[in-house]
C-alpha cells in the first residue's frame, strides 16, 4: 500500500466508516456496482460535534471484478484531478481486509435511473454538456504532457447532483496515457437521446445494440424513430441536428474519425443555445489547424447571398475565396485565402449558386502535406451540398473526414485559417427560431 502513504491525510478510520453506516447495514445501502455496494452515511466532521455531511460509503468487493488496482487508481485520480464534474473524494479506508472509498454524496444518484423518464431535452443537453466538460477536463485539462483516459463511461457511471449538474465517477479501470496524440477516443452506452441503454434486446428493433441503431437511423434520415416521443415534441430542429451529428461522429467505429473531447463541447454547447435560442449566430469547426497562418472569415449580411466559391486544389487545398451579391444586384469578391506564397497552380473550380440556392451541409477530411512543404495540418478536401446540388469532394479526400448538416435558412458564412494552404476551415450558422 505504499502509493497511499502519501494520502494519509485522506484516511478515514474504519470504525467512524462502520459507525456512520451502522455497520454496513441493509437499510444504508443504495446501489451495487462493479466495485461494490455503495452505502448513504452522514460522516462527522474531524473535530466537530454536528451531524457532518453526507456521504456515499463504496466498499470493495472484489468478487465483482475489480481489485487493489482499481481501488488505489480511483483514489489516485480522485485525489489528484479535481473539476465541478467529477465527483468528489472525501476520503478512504484500508484498514484490515476492508478497502473503501468515500465520496460526497450525489443526491439524485446515477443518470441511469433517468433514462426512460420525463426529463426534458434542456436537462438532458445540461446533462451531456456537463459529462463532456468533466472528460475534457480529463483530457486536456489535467497536466501538462498527460491526459486521462476514464475507459468506462455509461450512464451508471454519469451521477447527479440537486441541480441536476453531471458529476463523473468510477475511475477505477482510467489510465494515464500522452497528450501528442492527434485524436481522443472514448467507449461510451449511448442512451441520452433515446431514452434506452445501449443493450436492447428488451426492444423489438431489428438490432440489438443502440450504437448500431443510432447510426443506421442516422443515415437513413430516420432518428425519428428511436427517439422518445415526449423528447422530440420538445426539441427545436437546429439543436437537433448539431447533437446528432456530433453524436453520429461519436459512433464513428475508426478511432481516428471521431471527434476531439473539445469539439464535442463546442457542439454540445452550441444545441443547447439553439434550444433555449440565446445565440444569433455561432461558429461550428474549426476544422484543420487552429494555428496555422492567419485567420480570415466571411460573415453574410442578412441582404447579401453567396453565389460564387471559387478553390484552387490538388491533393489538398491551396486556396478559396468567395463572391457575394446583395438583393440590388451589387456583387462583391472576397480576397483569396491561401496560396500565400507558397506552391499553388492547382486546379481551379468554381461553384455558383443561384439566388435561391443555399449551402445545407459540408463534408472535407484534414490531413498532411508532404514534399517539400511537409507535415503541415490542412484542409485536404471540402464538398458542398445545397438544397439543389451537390458539389466536389475538391482536393483528395485523405486524412480524418468530418461533416456537418444544417437547415434551410442557417446558413450565415464561413471562417477559417489560411497561408500557404487552407490550414483550417468553419463555418457560421444561425439559429432559426
Amino acid at each position: 500500500m505504499s502509493h497511499i502513504q502519501e494520502l494519509d491525510h485522506l484516511k478515514i478510520p474504519l470504525e467512524a466508516i462502520k459507525s456512520a453506516t451502522n455497520n454496513f447495514s441493509d437499510d444504508n445501502f443504495i446501489g451495487k456496482g462493479g466495485f461494490g455496494r455503495v452505502y448513504k452515511a452522514q460522516l462527522p466532521l474531524s473535530g466537530s460535534t454536528d451531524q457532518g455531511t453526507t456521504v456515499a460509503v463504496k466498499r470493495l468487493d472484489e468478487k465483482g471484478g475489480q481489485g487493489e488496482q482499481e481501488y488505489l487508481m480511483e483514489i489516485f485520480m480522485l485525489s489528484s484531478y479535481k473539476h465541478q464534474n467529477l465527483v468528489s473524494l472525501v476520503g478512504f479506508s484500508d484498514e484490515g481486509d476492508e478497502k473503501i472509498i468515500v465520496y460526497e454524496h450525489e443526491v439524485r444518484g446515477s443518470l441511469e435511473k433517468y433514462l426512460d423518464t420525463d426529463l426534458t431535452w434542456v436537462q438532458r443537453l445540461q446533462i451531456c454538456l456537463g459529462a463532456a466538460s468533466g472528460l475534457n477536463y480529463l483530457h486536456n485539462g489535467a497536466g501538462k504532457g498527460h491526459r486521462v483516459l476514464h475507459r468506462d463511461i455509461k450512464s451508471s457511471n454519469v451521477l447527479l447532483d440537486e441541480s441536476w449538474e453531471a458529476k463523473i465517477s468510477d475511475f477505477g479501470l482510467s489510465r494515464i496515457g500522452p497528450t501528442n496524440q492527434e485524436h481522443t477516443f472514448l467507449v461510451t452506452n449511448a442512451a441520452v437521446l433515446c431514452g434506452r441503454l445501449a443493450m436492447i434486446g428488451e426492444y423489438k428493433d431489428e438490432r440489438r445494440f443502440l450504437p448500431h441503431l443510432a447510426q443506421l437511423r442516422y443515415e437513413e434520415g430516420k432518428l425519428d424513430e428511436i427517439i422518445l416521443p415526449n423528447i422530440r415534441k420538445q426539441m427545436k430542429w437546429n439543436s437537433l441536428r448539431t447533437f446528432s451529428s456530433i453524436a453520429y461522429q461519436c459512433l464513428k467505429p475508426d478511432r481516428k474519425q471521431r471527434p476531439t473531447m473539445p469539439l464535442i463541447v463546442e457542439q454540445l454547447q452550441i444545441s443547447l443555445e439553439f434550444q433555449i435560442g440565446c445565440r444569433r449566430i455561432t461558429r461550428i469547426g474549426l476544422w484543420g489547424s487552429s494555428t496555422g497562418g492567419s485567420p480570415w472569415s466571411l460573415q453574410l449580411e442578412s441582404n447579401q447571398k453567396l453565389r460564387k466559391i471559387t478553390i484552387d486544389h490538388e491533393d489538398w487545398i491551396y486556396s478559396i475565396s468567395f463572391t457575394t451579391e446583395d438583393f440590388n444586384g451589387s456583387s462583391e469578391s472576397s480576397q483569396r485565402h491561401g496560396g500565400g506564397g507558397g506552391p499553388s497552380g492547382g486546379t481551379i473550380s468554381e461553384i455558383n449558386f443561384d439566388m435561391d440556392e443555399e449551402i445545407t451541409e459540408i463534408h472535407g477530411t484534414v490531413g498532411r502535406t508532404t514534399g517539400r512543404y511537409a507535415n503541415y495540418m490542412v484542409i485536404s478536401s471540402l464538398c458542398f451540398v445545397t438544397n439543389k446540388k451537390r458539389d466536389g469532394p475538391f482536393g483528395k479526400e485523405i486524412g480524418v473526414p468530418f461533416s456537418v448538416p444544417w437547415d434551410v435558412g442557417s446558413f450565415a458564412g464561413f471562417y477559417g485559417r489560411a497561408g500557404f494552404y487552407l490550414d483550417g476551415f468553419g463555418c457560421f450558422l444561425k439559429a432559426t427560431i
